[in-house]
């Protein structure tokens, strides 16, 4: 896990990978940036590789300082700067949750999104016995 926090913080997106032999259980955990990830390359280029985490961000306005980091942030180009302030794109967003972690503001959270899917439990998953 402390791993995973490090990407996390880098900016980095986590995505875990199944395979049916696995008996459904995760295969594999990636640490992706979005420059170099072929996956996340296919997703925006129309081929949708990726699965959402089941959750996306939402903006509490008051706290927001409009400073354009998790715009920056978003590696699915899911946020921008519009006429009225920072909007999210729900249908982009992936909920990975880096806008979230690099909010110095913590004007940005996860909730979940039923339409998303269900989420994965991999702490659930980990401490499940085989």
């Amino acid at each position: 896990m402390e791993i995973i926090q490090a990407e996390h913080e880098r900016g980095h997106v986590q995505h875990a990978f199944f395979k049916d032999a696995m008996l459904g259980r995760f295969y594999a955990i990636c640490n992706c940036c979005s420059c170099c990830c072929g996956a996340m390359q296919a997703h925006r280029n129309g081929t949708p590789m990726l699965a959402s985490s089941g959750y996306v961000s939402q903006l509490n306005g008051e706290l927001c300082a409009g400073c354009g980091t998790c715009v920056t942030a978003c590696p699915f180009s899911a946020i921008e700067i519009g006429a009225t302030g920072i909007e999210i794109d729900q249908e982009a967003c992936m909920g990975c949750g880096v806008c979230v972690s690099q909010c110095e503001n913590l004007a940005l959270s996860l909730v979940r999104s039923p339409a998303k899917g269900e989420p994965l439990e991999i702490m659930e998953l980990m401490n499940q016995k085989m």
